[in-house]
């Protein structure tokens, strides 16, 4: 009787095994070097690198690591004044019409910081012909409902902590993926955006670690802060 539960048991996991397992990312040939640098002239501060989302989805963790960043001029974007606000934070995933729909991360009762996490996926063939886990990118999704052409103001409050040369990844657009290095100073990614699309989408963690298996690390937000910028008011002095 106990050999034929633990048949049973050998057989359960090989099938679920099977049902995870997935292929091992191609190098899509795709020259990072030449992502498109977006300048947008007097609307914006900031000014992405960003990549499609189409080319993004064919990078592997190595290539996406290697992606260029921007830095941006803190004080510029904090001068912006702005008219309306909404705020997202551990225990009120929603404001007004801005709620967090989705994200693979940790869920805590009583959570200090919103954790967004890559996802460890089963291969069957990863180091030399051996099974085991890579990462996987996932976002945190905001729903929003922007005024199409306004200008707003993102700024990611994160979890203190040593940030240097560290990344993170933006979607405002639903067209590109813009990456933005972490101020280490303050904890923190702040940009200006105009909108554009319904939702935005924010990434884990990119560490750029010399260990494939460790590209990706979690992100702990403490706030989200998103404004919508009084464009008739001129920068305060």
């Amino acid at each position: 009787m106990k050999a034929t539960v633990k048949m049973a048991l050998i057989t359960m996991l090989m099938g679920l095994c099977a049902l995870h397992a997935q292929k091992l990312p191609k190098k899509t040939s795709i020259d990072i070097s030449k992502t498109q640098k977006i300048d947008l002239s007097t609307k914006t501060i900031a000014k992405p690198q960003r990549i499609e989302v189409k080319k993004f989805q064919g990078l592997n963790a190595e290539q996406i690591a290697k992606l260029p960043a921007t830095t941006y001029d803190r004080s510029a974007l904090l001068k912006l004044k702005f008219n309306k606000s909404w705020e997202i934070k551990p225990g009120r995933m929603t404001d007004k019409d801005m709620k967090v729909v989705s994200y693979f991360g940790k869920f805590e009762q009583s959570p200090r910081y919103i954790s967004v996490y890559p996802e460890n996926k089963y291969y069957p063939r990863v180091n030399n012909g051996a099974p085991g886990f890579l990462p996987e990118m996932r976002f945190l999704v905001l729903q929003f409902n922007p005024e199409a052409g306004q200008r707003y103001r993102m700024i990611i409050k994160l979890k203190p902590g040593e940030y240097g040369n560290k990344k993170v990844m933006t979607n405002v657009t639903g067209k590109y993926n813009e990456t933005w290095f972490i101020n280490n100073q303050y904890d923190e990614i702040m940009f200006d955006f105009i909108g554009d699309s319904r939702e935005i989408k924010i990434s884990p963690i990119i560490a750029g670690a010399e260990s494939y298996y460790s590209k990706y690390e979690p992100l702990e937000i403490a706030k989200i802060k998103v404004d919508r910028i009084d464009e008739q008011s001129k920068l305060e002095d």
